[in-house]
């Protein structure tokens, strides 16, 4: 039995060391400018490294460990979703997005990116899409903000208590997309828009409600944290 467990420690800490270096090789994407990766890659480098994550973690649980790894782990991947979100929403140039903070503001410039980048009346933005009837733009940017935030109606419910309760999980997800949206503004990052703030808040709402289910809740706590694993 003490063979075995150890097997499983090692191959334990050789899983997490996987993950390592998967995430440094998703930062050297962001910082190497001859290393060059798609979103759909950054996008698969991070879902590896996760995965690799909870392997370790589940092998740490089976070696008799506890889900202390698992906890730790959950911690993690709430890091590591709201990298890839700030990555692709300031950084990104396959979004057209620069995150050039090494401008002077002028009166032309901040008048020309309120007429054509800045929208502070809710819908109007998701109303022009519908009108326009162009099915691309309407997926990559009304359907696109309400999945992109969606994972944290999982992680946050699951890593802190108080985020169970609905007003504090509503507040906590309009202050990261708030302060996303700020920093583009500020960085000429795209487009500040409060109807990014509507869809993205709305689809990470619509996950919580699910999780919100005893079923839902069970089965992902037993996923994501081995609550109800036998050994």
């Amino acid at each position: 039995m003490q063979k075995n467990s150890d097997i499983k420690k090692t191959a334990a800490v050789f899983m997490y060391i996987a993950a390592a270096a998967l995430f440094l090789v998703y930062i050297a994407a962001d910082i190497v400018p001859r290393f060059l990766l798609s979103t759909e890659g950054r996008l698969v480098l991070l879902c590896l490294c996760c995965v690799s994550m909870w392997l370790g973690g589940y092998l740490f649980y089976r070696s008799g460990r506890g889900n202390k790894a698992m906890k730790i782990n959950l911690r993690v991947y709430l890091v590591l979703f709201l990298l890839l979100f700030v990555t692709l929403t300031l950084f990104d140039p396959l979004w057209g997005r620069s995150g050039n903070g090494d401008f002077v503001w002028t009166k032309e410039l901040f008048d020309a990116y309120t007429e054509n980048s800045l929208n502070l009346v809710p819908f109007r933005t998701i109303a022009e899409y519908f009108t326009k009837g162009d099915l691309r733009q309407f997926i990559v940017n009304v359907a696109g903000n309400v999945v992109c935030l969606m994972p944290l109606g999982i992680l946050l419910p699951l890593n802190f208590e108080k985020q169970k309760r609905p007003a504090i999980f509503l507040v906590t997800c309009a202050v990261i997309v708030l302060a996303v949206e700020i920093l583009q503004f500020l960085t000429l990052a795209g487009s500040c828009d409060i109807d990014d703030l509507i869809l993205n808040v709305g689809g990470a709402f619509s996950v919580y409600l699910i999780v919100k289910n005893e079923k839902a809740e069970k089965l992902l706590r037993y996923i994501f944290l081995c609550e109800g694993r036998t050994e």
